[in-house]
C-alpha cells in the first residue's frame, strides 16, 4: 500500500470552518453526508429526544437533591454547605416540573434552530465538501498502489528568492499541490476536480491546465537545481527527476487533450502511473519522497 504524508488540505478547511462556527458532531464527510440525508428524520425526533432529556434532568435533580439533604443532615461539618447545594436542587427541580410544558416548547425551540443552522452551514460548504470527496476519491485510489510509492497530500513549498519563468515573464513565489506522488519512474504532480459539466464549460473558473504547468515549471526547477536529493550519481552525469503532471476528474471531464498534461478520470489513474519506466532504484525513490516532505511546508 502507498506511504502517505499529510492530509488533504479541502478536509482541513472544512474541519475549521465547522469548529469556527461551534460545530463539532461531523468526524469526516460520510458524517455531514449522513446528517444531511437523516435532516427531516432527525428534526422530527427532536420532541420525543427533549421528552426523555428533560424526564431524565427531573429524575437526576430528584436523586441529588435527596444525597444533599442526606449529607446535610448526617454530617454537621457540611451543613451550611449542603444546605444551600440541597435548596437550589430542589428550586431546580420544582421549577422544571412547574414549568415543564414551557421548558420542553423552549428545548424544542433551540433544538430546531441548532439543527437548522448546522443544516444552512453544512449546505453551505458544499464547494470545500466537493472538493474533499473529490481528493479524498484520489487518495484512497492511490493508496492501492504498492509500497513504493509515496504520496504527500496538500504540499506547498515558498521560494525566496522567486523562480523565474522566463517564457511567461512570471515569477513564482509559492506553489499548493493537492497529490505529490513519487515512485521508481519520478514525480507525479496531481490536481484534483470535482466538477460538473457545467464547471467545466465556466469561463469564469481558472484553467487547471495552466495552474498545474506553473506549479510544474517551479518544482521542477526546485528539485533539479539541488543535489540533496539523495540520488547515486551516474557515471554520465547528474539525474534529471522528470515530473509528470496528471488532471484526476472525478466527476466530469473535457473531451479535449492537452499539451503536457494528462486529464484522466479516476479509474484510469493508476494504470496510467504504472505505464512509465523505472529510472530510479526503491532508495533513490524513498530519498526523494523524504527529501520533499522535508521541505513541504
Amino acid at each position: 500500500m502507498t506511504i502517505v504524508a499529510g492530509k488533504i488540505e479541502p478536509l482541513k478547511r472544512l474541519k475549521e470552518t465547522l469548529h469556527n462556527h461551534g460545530i463539532y458532531r461531523f468526524n469526516s464527510i460520510g458524517d455531514i453526508n449522513s446528517f444531511l440525508q437523516r435532516y427531516e428524520s432527525e428534526k422530527k425526533d427532536i420532541p420525543a429526544i427533549v421528552k426523555r432529556k428533560t424526564d431524565e434532568e427531573i429524575r437526576a435533580l430528584e436523586e441529588a437533591s435527596k444525597k444533599a439533604i442526606e449529607i446535610r443532615d448526617n454530617n454537621l461539618f457540611n451543613k451550611i454547605f449542603y444546605y444551600f447545594k440541597a435548596r437550589k436542587l430542589i428550586n431546580n427541580h420544582a421549577a422544571l416540573l412547574n414549568n415543564y410544558e414551557a421548558a420542553i416548547s423552549k428545548r424544542c425551540t433551540d433544538s430546531y434552530r441548532e439543527l437548522e443552522f448546522i443544516k444552512e452551514t453544512a449546505e453551505g460548504l458544499y464547494s470545500t465538501i466537493a472538493g474533499a470527496i473529490g481528493e479524498n476519491a484520489v487518495v484512497g485510489e492511490l493508496q492501492k498502489l504498492s509500497d513504493n510509492h509515496y504520496l504527500i497530500n496538500d504540499f506547498s513549498l515558498t521560494f525566496n528568492p522567486p523562480i523565474f519563468n522566463k517564457r511567461e515573464n512570471d515569477r513564482i513565489y509559492s506553489i499548493q499541490i493537492d497529490h505529490l506522488l513519487i515512485n521508481k519512474s519520478g514525480v507525479f504532480v496531481l490536481e484534483t476536480k470535482n466538477w460538473s459539466a457545467h464547471s467545466i464549460k465556466n469561463l469564469d473558473l481558472r484553467s487547471p491546465v495552466e495552474q498545474i504547468k506553473r506549479t510544474s515549471f517551479a518544482l521542477f526547477v526546485f528539485l533539479n537545481s539541488d543535489t540533496n536529493q539523495g540520488l547515486v550519481r551516474h557515471h554520465w552525469g547528474s539525474k534529471k527527476i522528470p515530473i509528470r503532471n496528471i488532471i484526476v476528474m472525478t466527476n466530469k471531464a473535457p473531451k479535449s487533450d492537452f499539451q503536457h498534461v494528462k486529464v484522466l478520470p479516476l479509474d484510469k489513474l493508476n494504470g496510467y502511473i504504472k505505464y512509465f519506466d523505472e529510472i530510479f532504484d526503491e532508495t533513490e525513490a524513498e530519498n526523494i519522497f523524504n527529501y520533499l516532505n522535508d521541505e513541504a511546508q
